[in-house]
């Protein structure tokens, strides 16, 4: 059973919590650094993202970029923690994207390697996606992918998400998966 909270900011919702049977998927806040710096020192982890290996200024950097995204209603990458250990292993969200001049809704997800292969990175793709359509912020849901990141496009197809088109994003290919409104609720429960 999914368990959410949301707010409002300005008219527009912003994930506060979310809960599965497994994951607590929560805001950042500045005390994740710590943690989040397994993630950000392993280019295995963040080879897709185009980002040099992090330095503590960068997971600074990173972190207060979430959270002004948070205030601004274009959503953010959240803190994914194992309800198990309360560790968190790694983030995802929803994202205000413009992709080829239109805005769109996006699930992104990045995990910490030693998470990788339990299905984390599917259950908290498909609590977001289920929070974005079950408050109709959007009618589709994207995520955009670089063209040779195998795993996230896996996690994509089991998020129900077909690949829609190729563009590129912030200078570099992506490939859009979606999922629309209509195609998720022949989905399973």
């Amino acid at each position: 059973m999914l368990s959410r909270f949301y707010k409002h900011h300005h008219n527009k919702m912003y994930l506060e919590q979310l809960e599965t049977p497994r994951l607590l998927i929560r805001p950042l806040t500045l005390a994740d650094k710590a943690p989040l710096m397994e993630f950000f020192n392993d280019p295995s982890a963040t080879e897709f993202l185009f980002i040099e290996t992090s330095t503590d200024q960068y997971a600074d950097q990173w972190l207060r970029r979430q959270l002004g995204r948070y205030g601004t209603g274009q959503g953010g990458m959240c803190a994914v923690v194992l309800k198990e250990t309360n560790e968190l292993i790694g983030q995802c969200g929803l994202l205000y994207q413009w992709v080829d001049f239109v805005p769109k809704w996006e699930v992104g997800y990045h995990f910490i390697r030693r998470f990788w292969h339990n299905g984390y990175a599917t259950e908290a793709a498909m609590a977001c996606r289920d929070f974005c359509l079950e408050e109709e912020m959007a009618e589709t849901v994207i995520s955009l992918i670089h063209p040779d990141n195998v795993r996230s496009k896996a996690v994509a197809l089991r998020n129900g998400m077909t690949l829609w088109k190729e563009t590129s994003h912030k200078g570099h290919p992506a490939e859009v998966f979606r999922i629309r409104r209509e195609d998720w609720e022949k989905l399973p429960r």
